[in-house]
């Protein structure tokens, strides 16, 4: 694991930080619901170490369809209120989008009371039924419950709770004092321990980051397919000017990471239907900042530059430090310029794409100005049909998959609803 460009541990400290970014309630709801699950899991004996880091990040992603619903009030009213669409979105997510889409469905249910089941089919129910179980032991948990009132709370829970999975939280706790560990940091330290010893591979690694990058693009429709497009370019741009094949994989991580600071930014500020006023500017500036703060002391120190120097120019205009050429390397160059193309290419929500004679001209002129690197720049221009070839390609993937999610949330969110009218029933 040593050689690697990209451990497993890097993965899952880039989901804990850009969780605690989105809020530090989401973070530790999303890991203590995760470790909790993850006990219950290795109590039963039943499973590898490596479907035990899947399933323990499946619940630590649990409530990751809040991106696209937001998560104003905080996790308990979240938690509370339309339930259903938060669950949905964090189904289509990782169904569409995650290397572990045929686990997708135990996120899905998460939320159905215990005697309501008999009314679905799902491969992975008695899993379910525990995320359930450590999904409310983690809300009691934020409320202050002592273990006597969760105790409490766990024996009139009939109909909510299935008894295989109370009978497995116990089992659990008396095993591996969940509960105990919680009061302290043990569990953070067994759970990193848990993804340092195993090694996902690099379909699974770009997977997972994959999921959690396009579920922050899917959050406002005019940015959906910003991240493909910059990280496409730079990959052209850089087979074109001949990088090495370690600098690509530099290259592609840190393209794919350089907008993960927008989970910090307004949705108001993002889908804007007009240029920024200039508050609203520097606080979309701050994106850059964040993706720093996520990524640095986690990635590779390569990927952490690649993804936060995207908006530095050569002639020291850009931000957020204004460093110039000498601390600007070709990769850092290249996704300047990838990212630029992007703008230009793509729409907006206050702009149309521009025509290709157009963007040439604006990437020639900065380049001139000193502003962007013109070696970089000429291979953009000389091989301009080519790299937007390859770029229209992937941008048709990206989009049919924007809207079978749009159109699938609104397919079982009607189906949910029915759930609704038979509890009530019930």
């Amino acid at each position: 694991m040593g050689s690697e460009l990209v451990s497993t541990k890097d993965v899952y400290n880039v989901v804990r930080r850009t969780l605690e970014v989105m809020d530090a309630q989401i973070l530790w709801h999303g890991e203590i619901t995760g470790y909790i699950f993850y006990n219950m899991l290795k109590a039963e004996g039943l499973y590898t170490e490596m479907e035990l880091a899947e399933f323990t990040l499946i619940g630590m992603l649990h409530d990751l369809g809040m991106i696209k619903t937001g998560y104003e009030g905080g996790i308990i009213q979240c938690e509370n209120t339309n339930i259903w669409a938060h669950s949905i979105y964090g189904y289509l997510f990782l169904k569409n989008l995650s290397p572990v889409d045929d686990k997708a469905e135990i996120v899905l249910y998460h939320h159905l009371p215990y005697k309501l089941h008999a009314h679905i089919k799902c491969s992975y129910m008695k899993i379910t039924e525990y995320l359930t179980l450590a999904d409310k032991m983690a809300v009691f948990l934020h409320m202050g419950e002592d273990r006597e009132g969760i105790d409490i709370y766990m024996r009139q829970a009939d109909g909510e709770l299935s008894a295989k999975a109370l009978e497995v939280f116990q089992s659990a706790q008396t095993k591996f004092n969940i509960l105990g560990k919680l009061k302290t940091d043990e569990y953070q330290k067994e759970l990193e321990g848990l993804f340092d010893r195993i090694s996902f591979t690099e379909k699974q690694k770009r997977g997972f980051l994959d999921m959690l990058i396009y579920a922050i693009d899917f959050r406002s429709q005019p940015t959906v397919i910003h991240t493909m497009s910059t990280r496409t370019f730079a990959i052209e741009l850089g087979r074109i000017m001949r990088v090495s094949a370690v600098e690509l994989q530099i290259l592609y991580y840190g393209s794919l990471l350089h907008d993960i600071g927008k989970i910090a930014i307004p949705i108001s500020i993002l889908e804007a239907p007009r240029r920024l006023t200039e508050d609203e500017m520097q606080i979309m500036k701050e994106h850059v900042v964040m993706t720093d703060k996520i990524l640095r002391g986690v990635m590779d120190e390569r990927i952490v530059n690649v993804a936060s120097k995207h908006h530095e120019k050569l002639d020291g205009s850009g931000y957020p430090k204004g460093i110039g050429a000498a601390e600007l390397s070709t990769l850092e160059r290249i996704i300047a310029v990838a990212d630029i193309l992007s703008a230009l290419y793509g729409k907006r929500s206050y702009k149309e794409s521009f025509p290709p004679e157009k963007i040439k001209e604006i990437l020639l002129e900065d380049a001139q100005q000193g502003k962007i690197c013109i070696r970089v720049v000429q291979a953009a221009l000389t091989h301009y049909d080519e790299i937007i070839r390859t770029y229209e390609k992937q941008r048709d993937v990206t989009m049919e998959r924007y809207m079978e999610i749009v159109n699938q949330y609104d397919s079982i969110y009607e189906r949910f609803k029915e759930f609704d009218r038979t509890e009530m029933i019930v």
